[in-house]
């Protein structure tokens, strides 16, 4: 088989993931940078499911001790995701998609020797020009969801619990923090500006954390670090994107108006009444009292998505209610008090679990249960 069979299948193999995967030549070109062909024939046979070394090697006609050898190997390299069981035979092992082979992996441990930077070019082009309008799904779906500043909100006590940040952090067991990735890869390529927020932002928990800080690209911090560093992010206006699910949170990030990749497109590349980005919250701005407005402008600047335009000969703000994620950023540093970020008429329809929030995306891209269930076990 040539090297070229080799990628072709690989990349036929992504294409089945969740995350559509358009094929073309900036895609090529990264995964060469990335992958040997060797690797991406191994890769184009495993499942994306969590599948126990065994099962992987009686499909694969590998002896054990080797196949587990080799994949977590691949799993040291950000190729492979492992979940470590009480004994290895136990470990689940799932072959990483676009966004976390891709966009998340070579990222979270803030390298940037040749290599990063030389991979950073394409995969920054990919994204842009192919990738964001599948990521940014069609449907109400998105990978992370915005969760309010808890002390913006009208009454902080009744926040939804999956919406509450420092309740979210209650309900898991292992804490790491990682550098930015998104961040890491715009400061690599020479195409765009050094960010000017805060790097060690990305929160990992539970076995995904585990998983960081085994392969190096995350650290170990209790709680109490954790909620020290949130409230860096909300000074610096990062918006905190959960995992868009209710249980078993597994990322927290801290997203930019710049460099994040749900907001990057909305800025830069989509349009529209309604722009897709980071699933919005149950809360939206409005007026606390809108005479102590001073129409300094400030909301508008804070805001990561335009949805606050300012018009600053006429001293007027423009409120764009539909684009509005629900953050709570415009209101965190009002110098006058005189917004507040109220409840909307329907809370935000946040599915219960990772599987939940998968069936919710297949079905969005018109793609049945069945079908799928063969996509991901293949």
């Amino acid at each position: 088989m040539s090297d070229n069979d080799s990628y072709e299948k690989y990349l036929k193999h992504l294409n089945k993931s969740p995350i559509a995967t358009p094929i073309n030549e900036t895609l090529i070109e990264m995964v060469k940078k990335r992958v040997t062909p060797e690797e991406a024939e191994f890769l184009s046979k495993l499942p994306f499911r969590g599948t126990t070394p065994r099962k992987i090697s009686k499909k694969l006609g590998i002896p054990l001790d080797e196949l587990i050898e080799k994949l977590d190997k691949y799993a040291e390299k950000g190729l492979v995701y492992s979940i470590k069981g009480s004994t290895p035979n136990k470990n689940l092992y799932s072959v990483g998609d676009v966004l976390f082979a891709y966009y998340r992996m070579p990222w979270w441990s803030g390298n940037k020797d040749d290599y990063h930077s030389d991979l950073s070019t394409p995969v920054n082009k990919y994204y842009i020009d192919d990738l964001a309008n599948s990521l940014t799904t069609p449907g109400p779906s998105q990978g992370l969801r915005s969760v309010p500043v808890n002390e913006t909100v009208e009454d902080p006590s009744d926040i939804l619990p999956y919406e509450d940040v420092v309740q979210l952090l209650d309900t898991v067991d292992y804490y790491s923090v990682s550098p930015c990735p998104c961040r890491t890869r715009h400061n690599l390529d020479p195409n765009f500006e050094e960010s000017k927020y805060p790097m060690e932002v990305c929160f990992h928990f539970g076995d995904l954390g585990k998983y960081c800080d085994e392969i190096g690209v995350g650290r170990n911090v209790t709680k109490e670090e954790v909620l020290e560093i949130l409230k860096k992010c909300e000074e610096a206006g990062l918006v905190h994107a959960p995992s868009s699910w209710r249980e078993r949170m597994d990322t927290l990030c801290n997203c930019d108006p710049e460099y994040c990749l749900y907001t990057e497109p909305i800025v830069k590349l989509l349009s529209g009444p309604v722009p897709r980005g980071l699933q919005h919250s149950s809360y939206v701005r409005d007026w606390a009292d809108e005479e102590k407005c001073i129409k300094c402008g400030l909301c508008a600047k804070r805001c990561p998505i335009d949805a606050i335009e300012f018009i600053k000969d006429e001293k007027k703000l423009i409120f764009k209610e539909e684009r509005c994620m629900g953050c709570g950023q415009c209101v965190y540093k009002c110098p006058s008090e005189a917004i507040v970020m109220k409840q909307r008429d329907e809370p935000a329809d946040v599915a219960k679990t990772p599987m939940d929030f998968v069936v919710r995306l297949l079905k969005e891209r018109g793609i049945d249960l069945e079908t799928a269930a063969k996509m991901i076990d293949d």
